[in-house]
């Protein structure tokens, strides 16, 4: 009986320490921090307080973006940014002081309407090239 209790007893110890062993072989193969990025002191800021670009010392171009999950590094284009919105598409409606915009979106008709003093310069031209080709030119009888 004696002789019993100590085998289990020393199973139960060993097993205790592989155990203990293998949670301390995890933790050492676990990878190391990612090396977390800022912003260089020398950068300069956009207008909008949110991007840095910053050339380094190789000469190449570097734009930092601050976001909610930290600073992102990524390499400058000269290109400017795109606006994503496809004026093809979109019809100008002359509401005399203002302009009513309207184009198909995914889930129906998206529509704005501005003042004439207010209109963006894609709107602003949208709306001189709609107006051009309806209205009559002079010198023609209607």
């Amino acid at each position: 009986m004696k002789n019993t209790l100590v085998v289990v007893l020393c199973c139960a110890a060993a097993s205790g320490a592989w155990a203990f062993d293998k949670k301390a072989d995890t933790k050492k193969a676990a990878a190391p921090a990612p090396k977390t990025i800022t912003i260089p002191k020398d950068a300069v800021a956009s207008p909008d307080g949110q991007n840095y670009t910053w050339t380094d010392k190789q000469g190449k171009k570097w734009t930092f973006a601050k976001t909610p999950f930290g600073v992102m590094k990524f390499p400058a284009t000269d290109q400017p940014a795109e606006t994503g919105v496809d004026m093809s598409m979109t019809k100008a409606i002359d509401r005399g002081d203002a302009v009513r915009f309207e184009r198909p979106g995914p889930f129906g008709t998206i529509s704005w309407e501005k003042k004439k003093t207010d209109l963006t310069g894609d709107e602003q031209k949208l709306f001189d090239a709609q107006t051009a080709r309806t209205e009559p030119k002079s010198g023609q009888s209607e």
